[in-house]
């Protein structure tokens, strides 16, 4: 494995353990106050899309869904297994659609764009997941959706869920931008990642 493959291999270990151990601390699959449900358990994914594109987050997705269907649930249902725990988190894959315009945006200090980037992938990730987490898949398997699309509370979970993952995504690429843009980022040249690392 060379360098860039190593490096990409304990971001996947570490947004990995990060996702399970806020998962495990959610409800399900989002921390409840004041019957405002917000979804935080995907913003290492996210990043990890962000940072090295849609099938490093694709492949980490698969394991934490596997992992949380073995600890919740002990499913054997296959079937069960990926459209109940996998197929939502697949949704952080379109995160990694905004990966190489967010790190060159980044990269020139165009930071407007980078903030429209992130927080453009941010809403289709959560959006996604929400509709296939409380639609598609309840509606698969015969039962009702969780989603009621006139509950206020569930909107603002959407929002809250938004900011917060957008926000600090943001707050991260501004601040700390060697977390977004890694030192051999695929979609940068070694040129343009030495003068955003040396700055």
């Amino acid at each position: 494995m060379n360098k860039r493959s190593v490096k990409q291999f304990w971001d996947s270990v570490i947004a990995i353990v990060l996702s399970l151990m806020l998962f495990f601390l959610s409800d399900e699959t989002a921390i409840t106050i004041s019957e405002i449900r917000m979804i935080v358990a995907l913003i290492p994914l996210m990043w990890l899309a962000l940072r090295h594109g849609a099938p490093s987050a694709i492949i980490a997705s698969v394991f934490v869904g596997v992992a949380q269907a073995i600890v919740k649930s002990g499913t054997q249902d296959w079937i069960v297994l990926i459209s109940q725990w996998i197929a939502p988190l697949l949704s952080v894959g379109v995160m990694g659609l905004f990966a190489k315009y967010t790190q060159k945006t980044l990269n020139n200090k165009r930071y407007s764009s980078t903030y429209l980037n992130i927080f453009t992938g941010s809403l289709l990730v959560l959006g996604l997941f929400i509709i296939i987490s409380q639609f598609v898949v309840p509606v698969a398997l015969g039962n009702e959706p969780q989603f009621q699309w006139t509950n206020l509370n569930h909107w603002l979970g959407l929002v809250v869920s938004w900011l917060i993952s957008g926000g600090l995504l943001a707050l991260m690429a501004r601040y700390m931008p060697q977390l977004i843009i890694p030192k051999r980022s695929k979609y940068l040249s070694r040129k343009e990642t030495s003068s955003l690392l040396n700055d």
